[in-house]
């Protein structure tokens, strides 16, 4: 079956940029794995007493063939604070956050806390070429399949016995860590703006969304046991990327428990988000001419202003004169505000309003999986 490419929010992770890669797709897991405490026919894997030595010494790639499927683990700690949670690798194509984790768990430290980590898409982090696909053809989307009722499918079974077991052991926090395909800055998601929240996401970033919508999300279903932030960490690949992830990791595991008064005071806030997306009959590009294969060719370089303020009037690709608008716009509610958001002129498809796009995508593909950027209409 073919695979699909698509990556957080927008964007699907080129295999030459990715961490060290899968070559060939995974053989069915062992039955058992030193360690895991996993059902027998569980979706997923469950390891409550860390990762034996032979597993954490792999290499990630390596790593995820031994796992073959969402893998729960618990470091047991030394103290008496909350436990603490890491889920990386949600979306098959995000590499970073798994880097990252992976380096810091090598050096076998022992917290104050029980550390929990998660490692989600596995199976399409190691379809070939390698972590080049958000999910496959056959799966569902996991970072949104979380705190689903009657559970029915192996993504929905894997989350929900992490979630059961997440959410029994009651972690003070949560980080979600996840990439970008199109240019953003190392910036937070909170479902939930508050001090601790707050603290929470100044640990990695003073760029901080507001998740308005509604996506089943990790975070979303988390949100009533502990405080959540997802960590974006730009494009996979890039050094500046893991070097991020890494610090961010570290202060996070190496601060003191979240209080009411440890957030970074100077940042900046963005919410109000609209969804927008391409009409899935359209066919459309980025970059190149306007042409009778096409119904909508978008500006290549859309994404050089994710997080920017753009004017009324800033043009986001063009359509054939008189055709109507193949892009919707969608708010927290599932109103449609196509009207108010966007407009055409002259065959150019333009804002209407001065905005923030955010997380805009720089594929097709992507944008077919999720959507084609976000709209940010309040900044603070």
């Amino acid at each position: 079956m073919p695979h699909v490419a698509a990556a957080d929010g927008p964007g699907a992770v080129p295999a030459a940029t990715a961490a060290t890669p899968a070559t060939a797709a995974p053989a069915a897991p062992a039955a058992s794995l030193p360690g895991d405490r996993a059902a027998a026919g569980a979706a997923h894997r469950w390891f409550p007493d860390g990762l034996d030595d032979e597993l954490l010494d792999l290499d990630e790639a390596s790593l995820l063939r031994a796992l073959g499927r969402p893998t729960l683990i618990r470091i047991p700690g030394e103290g008496a604070q909350p436990p603490r949670a890491l889920s990386v690798l949600l979306h098959g194509d995000e590499s970073t956050g798994l880097q990252a984790v992976h380096r810091v768990l090598r050096h076998r430290r022992r917290y104050p806390f029980d550390l929990y980590v998660v490692i989600g898409n596995v199976q399409a982090a190691l379809a070939p070429p390698g972590f080049a696909f958000r999910y496959l053809d056959d799966q569902e989307d996991f970072n949104r399949v979380w705190g689903l009722d009657s559970p029915a499918t192996d993504q929905r079974r894997a989350a929900d016995a992490i979630l059961t077991e997440l959410r029994a052991a009651a972690p003070e926090s949560v980080i979600d860590i996840h990439n970008n395909t199109g240019d953003n800055p190392f910036y937070a998601i909170l479902t939930r703006v508050e001090p601790r929240s707050l603290t929470l996401a100044t640990l990695f970033t003073t760029t901080i969304l507001r998740w308005d919508l509604e996506a089943a999300t990790m975070m979303e279903a988390l949100n009533d046991v502990a405080t959540t932030a997802a960590v974006e960490c730009g494009l996979p690949g890039r050094p500046e990327s893991l070097a991020f992830a890494i610090d961010g990791v570290r202060r996070y595991l190496a601060a003191p428990p979240l209080d009411d008064a440890g957030a970074v005071a100077d940042h900046d806030l963005l919410g109000g988000l609209v969804k927008v997306t391409v009409d899935p009959a359209a066919r459309f590009r980025f970059g190149g001419l306007l042409d009778a294969d096409h119904d909508l060719v978008l500006r290549p370089d859309a994404d050089v202003h994710n997080f920017v303020e753009v004017p009324t009037g800033h043009v986001l690709g063009a359509i054939h004169p008189g055709a109507p608008l193949p892009l919707r716009a969608v708010d927290a509610r599932g109103r449609d505000v196509t009207a108010e958001h966007l407009a055409v002129a002259d065959g150019e498809v333009a804002l209407r309003r001065t905005s923030v796009p955010v997380m805009m995508t720089r594929t097709v593909a992507a944008t077919r999986k999720d959507c084609l950027f976000y709209l940010a209409t309040e900044t603070g």
